[in-house]
């Protein structure tokens, strides 16, 4: 005998319905597909609330689709703003096609009433709005699992942007990074070409003169070598020359002053001065020499880059006189370290054959700082 037909699977969820777009063109009526057989009717949920209905536009002419532009890169998200009202519902969408009948059930022993059969929905696909709905049992056939392919509608027309919400604050600033390591130093620049040499600045105040340092004790006297043999008497001759106390000037320049490519050296201060044949004037880089013969020339200073400086800088310091330069009267210096100083010091003995010669000490190769400059000049004997 005939068991009782089974019960009907309820009916899926309806999902939310969508803005209504623009009534497309109207595509070809697909073949009807096989009948399938009634499944049990589901639950009705409660109907939502109607939302007014919106004036209907004027439909415009559907133009042809234009090829998609590439992806833009993605923004940062921006806060989510409000939710809208919820529009009015779209027109219902055409009935499923119907779905195969459930297996009829077995007679059960002594007329005893068979298993019913069951339907269950499965998946529920949005295929392509060019692809038909279709229905697929991937159960069996007494427990029926009926997986749905629902086409999607034309894509409606797009919206007006919304309005763009407030900036937001700015955020607090992140912490310094660590300093990364100090690069190497390049290698010097070309010298450039030597500037020219600026008006010489005011002669600052003469600082005031430091104490005597203590003097220092005797060192015991050594002994007495042996008499050497007593040499013969040489021949009464005319006297050489030798160190003249009677011609003799120093002069001095205690603070820092900036040397320059091509400038000569500004003394600030006289110091002993005796006789006529050496004469300078304070604050004055020339040394004058009034009468001819051999003089000796004794100059130290230390010398300093300048702060804007290129290191290293090599530094030449030399004799001119009369602007010519003095031929082994002449000292180089490299100076390789900011805020270093190195001392310097040269002597020679010069010969003068008109008078008045100008004798001054330049500086070249770059700038620099000079400070605790000496000079010391002796006039040591006539040409014969």
């Amino acid at each position: 005998m005939t068991g009782p037909t089974g019960s009907t699977g309820p009916s899926g969820a309806t999902g939310p319905t969508g803005a209504t777009g623009p009534s497309g063109a109207t595509g070809p009526t697909g073949p009807t597909g096989p009948s399938g057989v009634t499944g049990p009717t589901g639950t009705t949920g409660p109907s939502g609330v109607t939302g007014p209905t919106g004036a209907t536009g004027p439909s415009g002419a559907i133009g042809p689709t234009g090829p998609t532009g590439p992806s833009g890169a993605t923004g940062p998200s921006g806060a989510t703003g409000p939710t809208g009202a919820t529009g009015p519902s779209g027109p219902t969408g055409p009935t499923g096609p119907t779905g195969p009948t459930g297996p009829t059930g077995e007679d059960g022993e002594d007329g005893a009433t068979g298993t019913a059969a069951t339907v269950q929905v499965g998946t529920v696909t949005t295929g392509d709005s060019q692809t038909p709905a279709q229905v697929t049992n991937s159960g069996d056939e007494n427990n029926a699992v009926f997986d749905f392919v629902i086409p999607k509608g034309a894509d409606g027309a797009t919206g007006a942007d919304g309005i763009i919400g407030p900036t937001g604050p700015t955020g607090a600033t992140g912490p310094s990074g660590a300093t990364g390591p100090t690069g190497t130093t390049g290698p010097s620049g070309a010298t450039g070409p030597t500037g020219a040499t600026g008006p010489s600045g005011a002669t600052g105040p003469t600082g005031a003169t430091g104490p005597s340092g203590a003097t220092g004790p005797t060192g015991a006297t050594g002994p007495s070598g042996p008499t050497g043999p007593t040499g013969a008497t040489g021949s009464t001759g005319p006297t050489g020359p030798c160190c003249r106390a009677d011609q003799i000037l120093t002069a001095y320049s205690t603070p820092a002053k900036p040397g320059t490519n091509g400038g000569a050296l500004v003394f600030d201060q006289n110091g002993l001065i005796n006789g006529t044949a050496i004469t300078h004037t304070a604050g004055s880089a020339n040394i004058v020499l009034q009468q001819t013969g051999y003089y000796s020339v004794s100059f130290s200073t230390t010398l300093a880059p300048q702060k804007n400086e290129s290191l290293p800088v090599s530094i030449t310091l030399g004799m001119k006189l009369n602007g010519s330069d003095v031929p082994g009267a002449a000292v180089i210096q490299i100076l390789h370290i900011s805020q270093s100083s190195e001392n310097v010091a040269m002597s020679q003995i010069i010969k003068v054959t008109t008078v008045p010669s100008t004798l001054t000490i330049v500086g070249t190769g770059g700038s620099f700082l000079y400070s605790v400059a000496s000079v010391s000049v002796n006039k040591i004997g006539d040409i014969n």
